[in-house]
Parts: structure tokens; C-alpha cells; sequence
């Protein structure tokens, strides 16, 4: 019998794992109490506050025929079970975000609870608290408890750490019932439906089959016997992929708030290159995440156009760490332990990494909620390797004093995060303090000032609005949402001779990009400035790529003409240019002189 078989085997006290338990409670209220008092912030304000659909439970079932954002931004996800909670949540507090708030740290407070049941299946009980321990005061995890909008990765965080929990216990004495069974596919059709990447329990059932569990069958014999298992899941990833294809249009790929990779026309290769060069940060983000950020992005993020070097620290880390996987799997007791949490890591990392579909990030610190299980687990199974090591040496006074040197080290750790982890909650309190500390945070980060400046614009400050634009655009003027942005904010400020350099540039970039509405702002701005021959050109452009007000179109149309001297022209079915015939500028060429804006917005603060 191994090692975690005989830890089972050892009863231990229930007051006792309940009192560790509350002691978990207490730093999770530590490190995210102070999130009560936020309001909604930056995807939260479109989601939820704005979002009519969850603001009443009226014919609540409709929401599973909704996508979770709004059509209005582009009606992207597919979160059903997400979006029922908000509307509960909206209904019992009248709108107030502290409901919100408030269901996000108890949510945290059950994953923690989770995190302990599974790790003490796995662990001693002192390493399993560990384990717990720094789950609760991880500050990466602040993105998805202080937003609410993170709701979702904490219930799917909660359902799927349930069902592999419930699965290794029952394993490890014996076959799994029926009943279990039909647990641990009811938490996955639930969890799928709170959000998408909840489809790779399978795959951590498999791992936990294949890295924990001790069997004299063969290997091939026990799949078999999880066969069942497997089948009703794999039908039930089935039913969900079919409701959102029905739903969304059958699109895959995540929702994209900005489209580098896209605008850049990457290949699959230099976007897995990319993210090879990302993987330093992640192990930073999960071993010492003291510096926190809402945006990483270019420049700060390198996006490969082939192999360089570097990508080789990050090509290192990621081979090194799957070697070490493969080696601790080889090894017995705690040491498969480790070797499972670096499989929980790589598998449930897996659907936001880029490496399999896009998935409209880069890095997001919400993503690695449920991934840093698997750091911890490996922490967590060094603590054995540790105690043994210090009962080991000679001189029983150098024993305890290395005890007590152990034991003030993990509770500065524990002390430092839950000080960064309410420090960074209270970061996110509004949009003000969220976007202005984005930019110290990242300050090479395009999207931080972009953010901002977008925020800037919102509020009226339109000086500092177009200060963090420019700024945005000469870190990286590959991102059209940007360009386009800005130019919308002049042409409205009735600064046309700075918007059309700007509008101009979006197509270059993206010719797909908002075509028939970004040329018909353009054509108008080219007609206030008496341009009429390219106004024209370009109405007759947006007609043909559609989306556009044909009124207004056929108006600039005739004006053009009348000043041309022209009969109305009724060829608009002109052939639509191709991605070829447009120039597409270099990475790392610099910003055309014809975008080096002189107009200045001459506004005061509000």
C-alpha cells in the first residue's frame, strides 16, 4: 500500500479538519473581503450593468438561447448558467454590485474548501493545507474574484475540482459507483454551460487515472472501465458544442477584444511561438506574482514573426517542465502527486493558451485561477520532502529550529499574500483607478493606454483621452480598434483632417475591419473637407461592403457630383479590391508620416 493510501487510512479528526477549514475561511476573507465595496468595472459595466437580459428572471430559460455578451459587442460566448446567476444576483440585490461582490468571495471560499478536500486526498493533511492555504491568498486570482464578471471561472473552478476530487477519493478505495458517476457528469454540464473551458475534465480524469491511482490492472483495462465515464461526458460536451454553434453560429474560437494576431495575419506557428516566449510569464505570474497587470500586450509582449531568441527561455521552461512531469511520474508516493499538478497545469491551461484555437488574449490573470492548482499541488508535494529532510538531521535542537525557520517563511508567505492579494482587490474598485493604475502597472503595454484613453474619451477628458491614444498607437499600430477609435473621436470633434489619415491606416492594416461603416465615416469627413472625388470613391466603397446607411451614401454621392459636374452614376457594383492589392506595412516598420497627427484637441478637463 502507498503512501496515500495509508494517509487515508489514518483517521483524522473532523473537528480538526473543520477548524483548518475556518482558518482557510478567514484568509479568504482577508485577502478578498475588501472586494464587497467595489463597483462594476471594465467588462462587468457591459455584461451585467448595461445587459437588460439579466436584470429580471422573466422567462429566465431564454438566457440558454443568449449569447453572453451582448449582440450590441459583437455577441460573443456562450455562458448560460453564468448568466443565470447574474440575473439571480441582480434580482435579490435590486443591481447592487455588492451582491456580486459578496457571491464572488463566498465562491472563493467554497473553491478554497474544494482545493482542501482534494489536496487531503492527496497530501498529508499539513501539506494539503498548504496547498489550501496559498490557494486562498494567490494574488493572481484577484482578476477573478474582484471582477465579477470572473464569476464564471469560480464556478467552473468549484464543479470541476468537486468532480475530480470526488473521483480520486472513490478510486483510491476501490471502483467508482453509479452514483458518483452520474455526480461527476452532472458538475460537468454544468460547468460547461458557466463557461467553455470546463470541457477538459476528461482529460484531467484520464491524467488523475493515469499519475495517481495505484492498480494491478493494466492500464489499458482500467480506461476501459472508465469508458462509461467518458462516453456520457464526451455526449454531453457534444449537447453543449451543438447549443452554442446554434446559438453563436457555430464559431469556436474565443471572444476577441483585440485582434493582434488577426490584424498581424499570423500563421498558426508564429502564434504558438508567441506564446512559447509568454511561458516565463506565466511561471512568474503562478511562483511570484508581486507585480499584477489587467493588460499584457505588445510592446511589452513579443509577437514572433519566426523563431528568435526570444522564444528559447520560454521553449526551456516549457520542455523542462513537461521533463519533469514525465520524471516525477516514474518516481512513487507524493512524487506523482507533483506529477499530476504539472498535468493539471498544461491541461487546464490548455484552452486559453493560443496553442489549440485563438482564444482572444494573450495573458489574463483570470485564466490562471484554475491552473494554479497545479503549481500549488507541486509546491504542496514538496512539503514532505521537506519535513523528512529536516527529521533526518542529527542534532534534534538544529531539527526544531529549521521547523521554526519553516514555519515563519510560510506564514510571511501567507501574510504577503493576502497584503497584495486586498491591496490589488481594492484596484479594481471603479474604472478610474482600475485604467489609471493599468498604465503604471504595464506602461509598455499598448492596451493599458488604450484603456485608458477609451475611459479618458468616456468621461469628457478628451485631451488626456487622445494623449493616451497616440500614445497606444506608437507602441503598437497594428491593433485597429485603435485607429479607428481615435479617428471616430476627432470626426466627432470636428477635427476631419486628423480622422481621415486615421480612418485610412485601419483599412491598411485590416481591410475587413468595419468596412462599410468606417468608410462611410470617411467618405464623410473627405466631403467636409471638400474632397469630394475621394468622398465619392469611398461612399461607392461602403456600398458595396454594406453595413452602412445607403441614405446618407447616395447623399454624399450627389453632392460629389453636383460639384464634379457629373451625371448620377448608377455603376456602383464596381469590383471589390483584394487583401493583395493592399499594402500591409512591416512589424516593425515605424508609423507613417501621414498618421503623425499635428491637431491637438484644445478641450478642458470636466
Amino acid at each position: 500500500m502507498n503512501r496515500i493510501v495509508r494517509a487515508l487510512a489514518i483517521p483524522t479528526p473532523r473537528t480538526r479538519w473543520w477548524l483548518l477549514a475556518a482558518v482557510l475561511l478567514v484568509l479568504v476573507a482577508i485577502s478578498s473581503g475588501v472586494g464587497i465595496r467595489n463597483g462594476f468595472t471594465y467588462d462587468d459595466v457591459y455584461v451585467i450593468q448595461q445587459n437588460g437580459i439579466v436584470h429580471s428572471l422573466h422567462e429566465w430559460w431564454r438566457l440558454f438561447a443568449r449569447s453572453y455578451w451582448p449582440r450590441t459587442y459583437g455577441g460573443d460566448g456562450y455562458r448560460p448558467i453564468t448568466m443565470l446567476a447574474f440575473a439571480i444576483e441582480w434580482v435579490v440585490g435590486g443591481g447592487s454590485p455588492a451582491i456580486f461582490h459578496a457571491t464572488n468571495v463566498v465562491l472563493y471560499g467554497a473553491v478554497t474548501l474544494a482545493v482542501f478536500w482534494l489536496a487531503s486526498a492527496l497530501l498529508p493533511l499539513s501539506a494539503a493545507w498548504v496547498v489550501a492555504a496559498l490557494f486562498a491568498v494567490q494574488p493572481v486570482h484577484v482578476e477573478a474574484v474582484a471582477s465579477t464578471v470572473g464569476q464564471s471561472e469560480l464556478w467552473v473552478a468549484l464543479l470541476l475540482i468537486v468532480a475530480i476530487g470526488a473521483y480520486v477519493r472513490r478510486r483510491l478505495t476501490g471502483s467508482l459507483p453509479l452514483r458518483s458517476g452520474v455526480a461527476i457528469c452532472a458538475c460537468y454540464a454544468v460547468a460547461l454551460f458557466a463557461k467553455e473551458h470546463a470541457i477538459v475534465l476528461p482529460a484531467l480524469l484520464i491524467a488523475a487515472e493515469a499519475l495517481i491511482l495505484r492498480d494491478e490492472r493494466p492500464f489499458g483495462k482500467r480506461l476501459v472501465a472508465l469508458r462509461p465515464l467518458v462516453l456520457c461526458m464526451t455526449l454531453i460536451a457534444v449537447l453543449y458544442l451543438a447549443a452554442r454553434s446554434a446559438v453563436k453560429g457555430g464559431e469556436i474560437s474565443g471572444f476577441q477584444p483585440f485582434i493582434v494576431f488577426q490584424a498581424l495575419d499570423l500563421s498558426y506557428w508564429n502564434r504558438v511561438l508567441t506564446m512559447i516566449g509568454v511561458v516565463p510569464e506565466w511561471v512568474r505570474l503562478l511562483l511570484w506574482p508581486a507585480r499584477l497587470s489587467t493588460e499584457y500586450a505588445p510592446p511589452y509582449v513579443d509577437i514572433a514573426q519566426g523563431p528568435s531568441l526570444v522564444q528559447l527561455p520560454g521553449l526551456l521552461l516549457l520542455v523542462g517542465i513537461i521533463g519533469l512531469g514525465i520524471v516525477l511520474w516514474k518516481r512513487r508516493d507524493v512524487a506523482r502527486v507533483a506529477s499530476f499538478g504539472i498535468a493539471w497545469l498544461c491541461i487546464t491551461l490548455l484552452p486559453a493558451s493560443n496553442f489549440v484555437v485563438p482564444a482572444g488574449i494573450i495573458v489574463a490573470e483570470r485564466t490562471l485561477f484554475l491552473p494554479s492548482l497545479g503549481a500549488l499541488l507541486v509546491l504542496g508535494a514538496l512539503e514532505p520532502w521537506l519535513l523528512e529532510r529536516i527529521n533526518r538531521l542529527r542534532s534534534n535542537d538544529v531539527s526544531g529550529v529549521t521547523r521554526v525557520v519553516a514555519a515563519a517563511a510560510f506564514a510571511c508567505m501567507l501574510v504577503a499574500g493576502s497584503w497584495r492579494s486586498a491591496a490589488r482587490s481594492a484596484v479594481w474598485h471603479d474604472n478610474e483607478r482600475l485604467f489609471a493604475q493599468a498604465v503604471v502597472d504595464a506602461p509598455q503595454s499598448y492596451r493599458a493606454h488604450y484603456m485608458l484613453g477609451a475611459w479618458m474619451f468616456e468621461t469628457g477628458r478628451k485631451k488626456e483621452g487622445e494623449h493616451h491614444y497616440r500614445r497606444a498607437i506608437a507602441l503598437f499600430p497594428y491593433d485597429p480598434f485603435m485607429s479607428y477609435n481615435l479617428a471616430v473621436q476627432y470626426q466627432m470633434s470636428g477635427m476631419y483632417a486628423a480622422a481621415v489619415p486615421l480612418y485610412r491606416w485601419t483599412f491598411d492594416i485590416a481591410p475587413r475591419f468595419r468596412q462599410g461603416e468606417g468608410r462611410e465615416n470617411l467618405a464623410l469627413c473627405l466631403t467636409y473637407l471638400n474632397e469630394v472625388a475621394p468622398a465619392r470613391e469611398q461612399a461607392f466603397l461602403a456600398m458595396q461592403y454594406g453595413g452602412a446607411r445607403l441614405k446618407d451614401l447616395r447623399r454624399i454621392v450627389q453632392f460629389s457630383d453636383s460639384v464634379l459636374g457629373k451625371k448620377p452614376n448608377a455603376a456602383i457594383g464596381a469590383k471589390r479590391p483584394s487583401r493583395s492589392e493592399v499594402v500591409r506595412p512591416s512589424l516593425h516598420g515605424n508609423l507613417p508620416a501621414d498618421l503623425q497627427i499635428t491637431g491637438v484637441l484644445r478641450v478642458t478637463k470636466d
